[in-house]
Formats: structure tokens, C-alpha cells, sequence
């Protein structure tokens, strides 16, 4: 029973490899080259925020930086937000959160149309301490978590678009 049920798993692994299946929330490493990803050119995003969420998804979509011929664009707009959870008695704010929207279209060049379009959110708390230095570090943190969350996100259902962009345009 346990060879024919390894011999099973075997097969099913070997039937997923070659139909094309790949894990959508997998670390994908620098040895994998996505050429549809690497074909979408990230417009300059606003403030400083903004091209740290560029510089992010620059080089997720396209990690070795090879030349291709630019098939999309993506234009992304964030909307930051940061909100004080807890007080102190002398007034001061023990917890903040900050709280990121980003909006982003891609658009087809070839059509001047938009191909997607969606919303991504994130959710990020830190403590303030008195010390004004530290408070400035975990800022900065939590910036750079939510920022990782929003490109890991917006790369994700990139991945899946051109996925199932690719799959439509080989059946044809």
C-alpha cells in the first residue's frame, strides 16, 4: 500500500510539473526569469514611499534586470495613513498604526487600455517609546513591512494575470 501510494505521488508531482503549475506565493529566487513579468515597466510612484514600492517591484517583476521590450505599464498610487491606538496620560502615543492603501491599473501599451486594475491594503502597528530616535527606526520599519506586503501582493496578482494571459494566448 505505501509504494503504490508513493508511486501515486510520484506520478501527480511529474503530471503538475508539466502541465506548468508553479506555487503563486512561492519565493521565486533570482534563477527565475518570468519574461511577461519582466515585460511591465513600473511608472515613478509619488513621494518617497512611493519609490521604495517602485524600486520593490522593479526588481520582483524583473531581478536580473534584462532588456525586453516593454508590453505594460503599471501605474500605482498609495494613500497613507497613520492613526494613534494608544495614549499615554501625558497625551503621547504609545501604539501607532499605519495603514497603507496603494490603487494600481496596468495597461496594455499596445491597446492603450486597461488590462487590470485593482486595491491592495495594509495594516502595520509599532510602539513609540520616549526616545525620539527609536521611534524614528520603528517607523521606518513598519514603512518598510507594509511596502513589502503591498509589492508581494501587487506581484502576486501580476503573476496571475500574465499566468493566465499566457495560457489564453497559447490555446489560441
Amino acid at each position: 500500500m505505501t509504494a503504490r501510494f508513493g508511486f501515486l505521488a510520484i506520478v501527480l508531482a511529474l503530471l503538475l510539473g508539466g502541465c506548468g503549475f508553479h506555487p503563486l506565493y512561492a519565493e521565486r529566487g533570482d534563477s527565475t526569469f518570468d519574461a511577461d513579468l519582466a515585460a511591465i515597466k513600473v511608472n515613478t510612484i509619488q513621494d518617497r514611499l512611493g519609490q521604495e514600492l517602485a524600486l520593490s517591484l522593479r526588481d520582483g517583476l524583473n531581478p536580473r534586470g534584462i532588456k525586453v521590450p516593454t508590453r505594460y505599464v503599471l501605474e500605482v498610487k498609495l494613500f497613507p495613513q497613520r492613526h494613534d491606538l494608544a495614549i499615554r496620560s501625558d497625551g503621547t502615543a504609545s501604539r501607532t498604526q499605519m495603514m497603507i492603501i496603494a490603487n494600481f491599473h496596468l495597461k496594455e501599451i499596445e491597446t492603450d487600455r486597461t488590462v487590470m486594475q485593482g486595491t491592495t491594503r495594509t495594516a502595520v502597528s509599532f510602539d513609540s517609546q520616549g526616545d525620539e530616535y527609536a521611534n524614528v527606526v520603528a517607523r521606518q520599519n513598519a514603512q518598510e513591512r507594509s511596502l513589502q506586503d503591498i509589492s508581494d501582493d501587487i506581484r502576486a496578482r501580476l503573476f496571475a494575470y500574465v499566468s493566465r494571459h499566457r495560457s489564453t494566448a497559447s490555446a489560441q
